[in-house]
């Protein structure tokens, strides 16, 4: 009988979004727009290097310098959404959407420098987050989110817990392990287009949910394998070309 457990890393929950910069900007945006705490940076060549940032309760991970380009769209909740929008704006980033009222949230977009999108926002009824959020939520754009939907709940298992519909649009949020993750259709906005992204998926059973996704329609780009940094992990991509990379920790 072994007495060997999976030790998640403190702060990672099931989602992490992936951003790929072209080079550290970026991280500075982080720093000065929404106060990210970077808690890890490893050199990997030169010119490229992978970091780790804290906003709030929740990581993203960065991989920068790689010529790859997936901006992320991405749901931040704030205390105060005007003033975070301004500092958002000082620090480089472009006005998407001035801030409105809506759906219980007063919220504005930014785009950051290196093209990731950022719907600022504030709760409007007590906590500043919505009950069940994190600080940070990925919200996948697609053309044909429905059918995005109906792959997130056959190849993760995601449960959808929240859904509004109105003409050429649709928004939904969908359970995954502890996380969030929100699904637009790319009509939502006049800004918004199909924005294909890379996420890093911890789970209790890296190789029976990679294979799930794979029967679900999902395409291997990456075998399972244990890695040197202490994940075991393999990758899918959607066919809406967003990809996953589903990891367990390593037994220890």
């Amino acid at each position: 009988m072994t007495t060997k457990t999976r030790i998640l890393r403190p702060g990672f929950r099931t989602i992490t979004p992936y951003l790929l910069p072209p080079g550290p900007e970026l991280v500075d945006f982080l720093k000065r727009a929404f106060d990210a705490e970077e808690t890890e940076r490893a050199e990997i060549a030169p010119g490229r290097f992978h970091a780790e940032v804290r906003i709030g309760d929740s990581m993203l991970m960065i991989g920068g310098g790689s010529g790859l380009k997936m901006p992320v769209c991405l749901l931040i909740y704030v205390p105060n959404v005007d003033d975070i929008r301004k500092r958002a704006l000082s620090a480089g980033g472009v006005e998407l959407e001035p801030i409105r009222d809506d759906y219980g949230d007063r919220f504005g977009c930014v785009q950051d420098p290196a093209g990731n999108q950022w719907v600022i926002t504030t709760h409007l009824g007590g906590s500043y987050i919505r009950a069940g959020r994190n600080s940070v939520t990925v919200d996948l754009v697609a053309a044909g989110a429905t059918r995005l939907i109906e792959f997130l709940k056959r190849a993760f298992n995601a449960e959808e817990i929240e859904r509004y519909e109105w003409p050429q649009g649709l928004y939904a949020s969908m359970k995954m392990g502890n996380s969030v993750v929100g699904v637009s259709e790319s009509t939502n906005h006049n800004w918004m287009r199909p924005m294909p992204s890379m996420i890093y998926m911890y789970v209790p059973d890296c190789d029976a949910l990679y294979e799930q996704a794979l029967r679900s329609g999902a395409k291997s780009i990456s075998p399972l394998g244990d890695q040197s940094y202490g994940d075991r992990h393999g990758g899918v991509e959607d066919a809406w070309g967003n990809q996953w990379y589903i990891a367990s920790p390593l037994l220890s």
